[in-house]
């Protein structure tokens, strides 16, 4: 009898552990990515048996089709980021943008409702990392300085410019070493450089000389006084907000070059500005700023030492398909009850940004 019990037992747990780990199915999603004919074909594919509702977010009447379709799926793969419309949706489990920097995404509502958060960030990393390896090589050179000479027809061979140095076995500090900052470190290592990197923790990188760990009491400004390029490539959240300020400026080279990828918030302007003018810093590369477009009368339009790009990478030739993969892997991931990519937590949220929407 005891036997015949424990027999019982075993087949209650088991029943039970089954009935706890079903995992769950997607059942309708609403996606407003852009995608090619082909890439649609093959993510409805992929989604199948969910019924799928394709968007285009700039389409006639595309704000309406979305914020009645919310109000039944259960998984939506957006082609920027959430907003209000979207999380009317009461039955969502997943959302997906398909693009990098979710500061304004990362929303405590979507954390306190359970809902998964992931994104795309990776998809243009290799030509993010050829656009800052672009700054590098345009302020080492100066090439501001001999594009306003070519205007002129002037002849610039002038011992000052003969002095300069080249990129090869300088120093890189590579803060925030995701995707992009991982391909950042892999073409300084074609230049013999040693590269310094910034991140939560000490875990080696590869082609990352020395780690400095945020979560293990690293000292970024004994890391920036060490670099002639500081490159951000770190995510916009409460801790790293103007993480690049007066103070930083002071702890760097004279003759280092700042450049950012990231966004414009990891940096006090203002203090940029002042440091730029005072000599502080030897120039800036930047792609993004406090304030989109940046505003007419930014005193950095016209700073000799320092180069603007508007927030705009050329794109890798199989971008959307690279965009597309994370999302095949997280619809397995989903339904396998496996590791997401991407996967954002709520030490990812930018609170500024929460109070902005």
């Amino acid at each position: 009898m005891d036997g015949l019990w424990r027999d019982r037992q075993i087949d209650l747990i088991v029943f039970i552990t089954r009935e706890e780990f079903v995992l769950p199915e997607i059942k309708k999603a609403l996606i407003t990515a852009c995608l090619k004919p082909e890439n649609r074909k093959r993510l409805r594919e992929a989604l199948f048996p969910a019924e799928v509702i394709f968007c285009d977010s700039h389409a006639p009447n595309a704000k309406e089709k979305i914020a009645e379709s919310v109000k039944s799926v259960d998984v939506c793969i957006l082609n920027g980021d959430l907003d209000e419309e979207i999380l009317a949706g009461e039955n969502l489990k997943w959302i997906h943008c398909c693009h990098a920097g979710l500061d304004r995404s990362a929303r405590p509502e979507v954390f306190s409702r359970g809902i998964i958060l992931t994104s795309s960030s990776g998809r243009s990393a290799p030509a993010l990392a050829e656009h800052v390896l672009m700054f590098m090589l345009s302020l080492t050179y100066d090439l501001p300085m001999l594009l306003r000479a070519q205007a002129r027809h002037q002849w610039t061979s002038t011992s000052e410019y003969a002095s300069k140095t080249a990129l090869h076995g300088k120093t890189i500090g590579v803060i925030g070493l995701g995707k992009t900052g991982r391909e950042v470190a892999k073409l300084a290592r074609q230049f013999d450089m040693t590269i310094l990197g910034w991140r939560r923790s000490s875990a080696p990188v590869e082609y990352v000389d020395e780690i400095y760990a945020a979560e293990e009491g690293g000292d970024l400004n004994a890391l920036l006084a060490r670099c002639d390029y500081v490159v951000l490539c770190i995510e916009l959240n409460d801790k790293t907000f103007h993480m690049m300020c007066a103070e930083q400026f002071l702890a760097m080279k004279k003759t280092a070059f700042l450049i950012n990828m990231g966004r414009g918030k990891l940096i006090d302007e203002s203090a940029l500005v002042h440091a730029l003018q005072a000599g502080e810093l030897a120039g800036a590369g930047l792609d993004t700023f406090e304030t989109e477009p940046l505003p007419a009368d930014s005193m950095l339009w016209n700073m000799p030492n320092v180069i603007i790009t508007p927030h705009s990478t050329p794109a890798l030739p199989d971008r959307e398909e690279r965009m597309l993969q994370y999302v095949y892997q997280n619809i397995h991931a989903y339904r396998e009850g496996g590791k997401f990519i991407n996967r954002l937590t709520e030490k990812n949220i930018f609170t500024l940004a929460c109070r902005d929407l």
